[in-house]
């Protein structure tokens, strides 16, 4: 069962670690265009968040990976309520 669950769990890893990059690239970019026009308090509050950002994501992989078991759950109450969200509760 392990062999066959381990492919899917690399996948899910890959596709995680690009959208992370995707939303560092992206505020960076924010940040830049904010200091262009002149905002300057306003990209250092974006560089600042980036940076806070990439800290909380990365204890959290630190976190899923010595409590597997509590990730596992946060996943499925997460995508219940993202589901219900989403869908709606038509009882």
């Amino acid at each position: 069962m392990i062999p066959k669950a381990f492919p899917v769990a690399i996948s899910i890893l890959k596709t995680l670690y690009k959208g992370k990059r995707k939303i560092g690239k992206m505020t960076g970019a924010a940040g830049d265009y904010a200091a262009k026009k002149g905002h300057t308090n306003l990209a250092k509050g974006i560089y600042g968040t980036r940076q806070k950002a990439h800290k909380l994501s990365r204890g959290t992989g630190k976190y899923m990976k010595k409590n597997p078991k509590e990730a596992s759950y946060g996943a499925g109450v997460g995508t219940v309520i993202l589901g219900s969200a989403l869908f709606g509760d038509d009882d």
